[in-house]
Formats: structure tokens, sequence, C-alpha cells
């Protein structure tokens, strides 16, 4: 059965800023899904400074996908992106971190929300991370003999000068990569990324579902009936470090809802941005 609580209360500022409760919410569950998922938001105040938002898994349950998208005026997007999708290596909850981000600093205040699906755990769970060199864009993390239930990627050490352009699983769902590129003008140095997969076994119905929206800046994917969705991925195509991820939701039910937007500069050339998802029974 699907339960959502969205509370509204954000637990960590990278700026060390104080966050405060904004809402709750709840939606009705839903019969097709596996006993014991959950799905659980919380959403920062708004204000000035860059935002890593930890949701945590109620008890008995564990990670196993997530996504954070911006919850404020529409000029933030394109000056503020993720550069943190990160499944906790104990299954306890997901961190999304956002940072202003591009060429031309974001003089307003900004909030996001980040969203956490948590399961029962199922058999042979792990949450395996794999951190490539310095300056290596993409990186790959496996789970072996094992299945990808959910992904996730961080840039480390990017300062809002490198960003996440791509969380993606395999087409056999036995690995997931995740690629950080820098931004338009960005002067990098000492960064890298980390890719996480979640893997377990004997998950019924395991399916990778992609929706590359070709002539969108959205793009969006449902689980078929009977099935739930346990994680969420994007990808952004041509994007050169010009089109920042703006959002990787998680909803409505069972649906994963991507977009993206070009920065302050704009970009001449055509960019594309897809959704990712897995789904099980």
């Amino acid at each position: 059965m699907r339960t959502f609580v969205h509370r509204g209360f954000a637990r960590l500022a990278v700026a060390l800023v104080a966050l405060g409760t904004v809402g709750v919410g709840w939606t009705a569950p839903a019969s097709a899904d596996p006993a014991g998922l959950v799905l659980r938001g919380e959403t920062t105040q708004e204000n000035s400074s860059d935002k890593s938002l930890p949701v945590r898994c109620p008890a008995n349950t564990v990670v196993s996908g997530g996504g954070a998208y911006l919850t404020t005026s529409p000029d933030a997007g394109g000056r503020v992106a993720v550069d943190r999708l990160e499944p906790l290596a104990d299954g306890s909850g997901f961190v999304a971190t956002m940072r202003e981000a591009g060429p031309v600093d974001y003089t307003g205040d900004w909030r996001f929300t980040t969203r956490a699906v948590c399961v029962s755990p199922p058999a042979g769970y792990q949450v395996v991370a794999v951190t490539g060199a310095v300056g290596t864009q993409y990186v790959t993390a496996s789970c072996g003999t094992k299945s990808v239930i959910g992904m996730g990627g961080r840039v480390n050490g990017g300062a809002g000068d490198v960003v996440l352009d791509q969380v993606v699983p395999s087409f056999d769902l036995k690995s997931v990569t995740a690629r950080g590129v820098a931004v338009q003008g960005a002067t990098t140095t000492g960064w890298s990324v980390t890719a996480f997969a979640v893997c377990a076994t004997a998950v019924a119905g395991l399916e990778r579902l992609w929706d590359p929206a070709p002539t969108d800046s959205v793009a969006s994917v449902t689980c078929p009936a009977g099935k739930a969705l346990y994680s969420v991925g994007a990808d952004i195509n041509a994007g050169n470090g010009q089109v920042l991820l703006s959002g990787v939701n998680i909803g409505p039910e069972d649906t994963v809802r991507v977009w993206a937007d070009e920065d302050a500069d704009g970009l001449a050339g055509n960019w594309t941005v897809a959704a990712y998802g897995i789904c099980g029974s």
C-alpha cells in the first residue's frame, strides 16, 4: 500500500541556514503497490543559499530511489541545478542538493523538494557507490549478479561549477551511470562524480522505462498498471553545460517527470531531456 507523506521542513542547508516547516499532505493508498512502499517528501524554506535536504524512510523500510525539483518562481530555472541525488548507504533515506549555477548569479530566493521512495527491505538489498577519478565525467556503479532497483549520482567538490547531467540505469538493470558536467564559463579543478546503484535480488516484475521527449524540455513516463515506481533518473543530451536539471520528480503516482532549463545565456543548439523509471510489482 502506498502512503505519501510530504513534510515541508528542511533538515539541512549547505550554508547552515535555519529551515522550517511548510506543510503536510497525504494521498490515498494504491492497492497494486508492493507491501510497505512509501513515498515521502520534504521542502526547504525559500532563501538564496545552496541547500541539501535529506528525507528519512520510516522504520522497517529502506530507500529504493528519490528525486528533487524546484518548487519556486519559474525564473530560477536555468540558474539553480541538481548536483546530488543520493540513496544513503545504510538505506535510511535519500538526500538531494541543489545549487545556484551558470554564468549569471540568481539574485532571488528559491526552494526545492526532495522525495524518497521507501520499500520493505528486499532480499539482497545493497547500495553500491563508485567514485571516479578526478575530472572524470562518466562513472558507473554495478550490481553484479543482482538487479538495479534504484539509482543516484553526486558531484563531489563541484561547488555549483559542475552539475549532474545524467543518472541512468542500464538496459539490463545491472548498472547505473552518472555524469557530471562543467557549466558554461566555469573553471573547475579537483571535482569527481559518484554513481549509486541500489541493488536487490528476486524483486518481481522489474522493468526499465524511458521517455526521450525529443521535442520538449519535459519528459515523463508512468509505470504500467499493476506495477509501482521504485526509482527515477534523468539524462540531458547535448546540453553542453548550458542546460541544467530543474526537476527529477516522482508524481503523480507511479510517474517520473523530468524537466530542464537553458542557463541565463541560452543555448543556440538543439538539446533533449529524457526521463527514466524503474518499476516493479
